[in-house]
């Protein structure tokens, strides 16, 4: 039997932190929570102290109501500031959160073969790395980087760590430093669901960038797709 406290605080503030700490400790993403019934008995108090208190978890973006299915926890959400010029693992590590690899891949595009990276990057052969990355064990986002195959030799042997900005700048001495990055919403292919493992046609958002060093000179194109339920896009707007 669960007994909270009369402390002052409400009784269904006490059940959003102890269903909280259960959440953390007991559930992950898209588990269903015990219906309003159950966790009535289970903890000892009224159906509307059960509700407020799901009520305020649902505000603060922990567990999301489904219409006849039951009450599920979300996925935690990112936040992602474009106003910096990091790796997503580094953006992510400032949040104390974990971000692994699950995949890699290195493609080489040759002289012969057309592609509009060449373009933007001046150069003739490519080098392409295809990662699927994971939050914290759950599939996360597909990433796609091109380099000329020149500026990074040996870059698909050597890479060795989550971070590919800390890497090539560790290694080549090479660091970004502005970029143009587009924004836009896209609906998952078969390929993109398989690997994220989502539905086809959920919403992912798209962000590619070409990335230049201090000279101005284009070093890394980039195109990131990242699950729109796990994610927040900042920007920070001034008053020229």
């Amino acid at each position: 039997m669960i007994l909270f406290e009369r402390n002052g605080i409400p009784l269904y503030i006490q059940l959003k932190e102890k269903l909280l700490e259960d959440i953390e400790k007991n559930y992950t993403p898209n588990d269903i929570i015990p219906p309003e019934g159950k966790l009535e008995k289970e903890y000892q108090v009224s159906r509307i102290t059960v509700r407020k208190a799901i009520e305020e978890l649902e505000r603060e973006n922990v567990v999301v109501k489904k219409q006849g299915k039951g009450t599920y926890v979300k996925e935690k959400t990112v936040l992602y500031d474009a106003n910096m010029i990091t790796s997503l693992t580094q953006r992510l590590e400032k949040q104390n959160r974990i971000l692994t690899t699950k995949s890699k891949d290195f493609v080489k595009i040759k002289k012969i073969e057309k592609h509009f990276a060449k373009e933007l990057l001046n150069s003739d052969t490519l080098l392409c790395m295809k990662r699927t990355r994971l939050l914290e064990g759950t599939p996360f986002a597909l990433m796609v980087n091109y380099f000329d195959i020149n500026k990074v030799p040996n870059l698909e042997k050597n890479f060795n760590q989550e971070s590919l900005y800390a890497f090539i700048k560790e290694e080549y001495d090479i660091e970004l430093y502005s970029s143009d990055e587009t924004v836009e919403a896209l609906a998952a292919n078969s390929f993109q669901a398989e690997q994220l493992e989502i539905e086809v046609g959920m919403p992912l958002l798209s962000l590619k960038r070409l990335s230049y060093d201090k000279k101005g000179t284009p070093i890394e194109f980039s195109h990131l797709l990242i699950k729109a339920s796990m994610y927040k896009h900042k920007i920070k707007l001034v008053n020229d």
